[in-house]
């Protein structure tokens, strides 16, 4: 009898708590007595917002129609404790119909430093995408949205006021639906050039180009071991660097120019130029084994009878390193025996 009883109060006592939305019961097994313990979780209607609960009446937790995603409105707050956004107003859709928010833009942002008022040209796995121009601080930020989800080379290259133009700095990105893809701190190479390709030791070779503003360039002489120069970029982006070939050997070097720039971004080497220092020019091939300056390679040979000197050279031209180096051989020989 007294079960009954204890089942029936315990009853009564759920149905009397209006608004438990969770609720549990922990009961002892009843002899002399019994003990109830009740834990609520939340009360919808008493205007306080409790875990599980987006709102209570009049009180909206701080939020608007704005700060959930809709452009203007009245937020209310449902009997059942949740957000009624019926009276929000939604963004017009796009044309051509849909409805809803319109879809976020799929798109590439790629900002950075080349040199005043060049233009940029942009590509995409080897196709134009857009060309730009950079500000007067060097400055560019560049948009393209014509591309789709994917994986792409891009590639940039600048050309300066002088009509040089840098090597292509290229990077692989990864473009996704629906996002804004930035990639910054780009720093197009330096364009380089060089006063003369052919020189006599000695003489003043002027290496220049240019780049952003006061940057620092670092100047790459291989001669076949590296020299290393420095010089600055002045506020036009200009630069240029007076070599005097005095220490290098006579024979053909190469240089390029890199550079870091006042913010402190880095950029890959320029293109390589290349110059000849000497009494014949790059385009010779074995200019010491000419020996009547004909225009062609010439290398001494035996006939049965007959030795080739360097009065008499013949006609026989070779070319190639490995025919270089076998007329040089030839050569030596040659004038070794006084010929």
């Amino acid at each position: 009898m007294e079960k009954k009883w204890l089942i029936l109060l315990l009853s009564l006592l759920v149905i009397s708590v209006a608004g438990i939305s969770v609720f549990t019961l922990n009961s002892t097994p009843v002899q002399a007595g019994f003990f109830v313990t009740v834990h609520v979780s939340s009360v919808c209607g008493n205007g306080i917002v409790e875990p599980g609960e987006q709102c209570d009446g009049a009180n909206l937790n701080g939020q608007t129609c704005v700060g959930l995603g809709y452009i203007g409105g009245t937020l209310s707050c449902n009997a059942n404790c949740t957000f009624n956004t019926s009276a929000c107003t939604s963004a017009p859709p796009p044309p051509g119909g849909g409805g809803g928010a319109p879809p976020s833009a799929t798109k590439v942002i790629l900002q950075g430093k080349a040199y005043p008022g060049a233009d940029i040209t942009v590509l995409y796995d080897g196709k134009v995408a857009t060309v730009a121009k950079a500000d007067a601080e060097a400055d560019f930020k560049i948009e393209i949205t014509t591309l789709t989800a994917g994986i792409y080379n891009i590639g940039l290259w600048a050309e300066d006021n002088q009509g040089r133009r840098s090597i292509t700095f290229s990077f692989t990105v990864t473009v996704s639906s629906g996002t804004i893809t930035t990639i910054s701190g780009i720093f197009i190479p330096s364009t380089i050039e060089l006063s003369k390709v052919n020189l006599l030791k000695g003489e003043d070779l002027d290496i220049l180009g240019q780049t952003a503003p006061e940057s620092i360039l670092t100047i790459s002489v291989e001669s076949p071991q590296e020299i290393i120069k420095k010089t600055a970029a002045d506020e036009e982006g200009d630069w240029q660097y007076t070599l005097d070939t005095t220490i290098l050997d006579e024979g053909s070097h190469t240089s390029r120019a890199k550079a870091e720039s006042p913010e402190g971004l880095l950029s890959s080497f320029s293109k390589v130029l290349g110059f000849y220092i000497g009494r014949y020019g790059t385009g010779e091939v074995c200019p010491r084994a000419d020996f009547n300056k004909d225009g062609r390679t010439n290398c001494g040979y035996y006939y049965r009878h007959q030795v080739v000197t360097k009065e008499n050279p013949g006609r026989f031209s070779c070319h190639g390193a490995q025919g270089c180096s076998l007329c040089e051989a030839y050569k030596e020989d040659v004038f070794s025996r006084g010929e």
